[in-house]
């Protein structure tokens, strides 16, 4: 029934995604497979088998093309800011956009791969975060009048826009329409084409409307909202408290 993709770089970020790996085997239930989209894989990784690795160099192709084209703008924005970082969060879209044509499951979860599980999660709990008539659950922002956070997402796909909605994330991203917006970045892309959709009466869920923990950073939208009783992300600055 649910799906999960993650990407990340081993060099990189090896450290952290293998946590996030380790605690997915440890606290998700195994009938839910986790599709691990990875840069520069190691040759082992000791997790069970509903954790499946992919080298991101096999899917790569349209990534390299975006990267090709499009590089030159990114370089060219006048101000340095996650939010023009358009090729880095493009490895997201990526991955999800192949395996989009592959998955065999209702739902398809996306979940950064510095997001730790502590508890056990199941089939049952991310059911109450969609149903057939919402193609897109999410974790808004609106609250604080900021993009959405992009770390956790749910897509239904068997839902009448799940085409269309990944048709418009398509042009964006392959024919470069992400660089005629205000912010490049993929959080602020899905909220344009949700939107969009929104506008043609496709049904969304805001995860943040079920509640949030208040006195905590109004920007850590994951921890504070339901899915915070189960996952940490550990965002930026974060890391270092693992």
């Amino acid at each position: 029934m649910f799906e999960v993709v993650t990407t990340f770089n081993q060099y990189k970020h090896g450290y952290f995604s293998d946590k996030m790996l380790q605690t997915f085997d440890l606290y998700w239930k195994k009938s839910i497979n986790l599709f691990a989209y990875i840069q520069n894989p190691k040759k082992n990784y000791n997790v069970g088998k509903n954790i499946k690795i992919i080298d991101f160099e096999n899917i790569s192709e349209k990534f390299n093309f975006f990267k090709f084209n499009y590089n030159h703008k990114e370089l060219s924005a006048k101000i340095k800011s996650y939010k023009f970082e358009a090729t880095r969060f493009a490895h997201k879209i990526y991955a999800l956009k192949h395996h989009i044509e592959i998955c065999k499951s209702n739902y398809l979860i996306w979940l950064d791969s510095d997001v730790i599980s502590f508890k056990n999660i199941d089939e049952k709990f991310l059911s109450k975060l969609t149903d057939e008539n919402i193609y897109f659950s999410y974790l808004g922002r609106k609250y604080i009048n900021f993009h959405s956070e992009a770390g956790f997402m749910i897509f239904n796909t068997k839902h009448k826009y799940h085409n269309e909605f990944w048709q418009l994330m398509s042009e964006m991203y392959d024919d470069g329409k992400l660089f005629d917006e205000k912010e490049w970045h993929d959080s602020y892309i899905f909220d344009v084409v949700r939107s969009k959709l929104e506008k043609k009466n496709m049904k969304t869920l805001d995860i943040s409307s079920f509640g949030l923990n208040k006195g905590k950073d109004p920007l850590e939208v994951l921890d504070n909202s339901v899915l915070g009783e189960f996952m940490k992300h550990l965002k930026g600055n974060r890391k270092q408290f693992l």
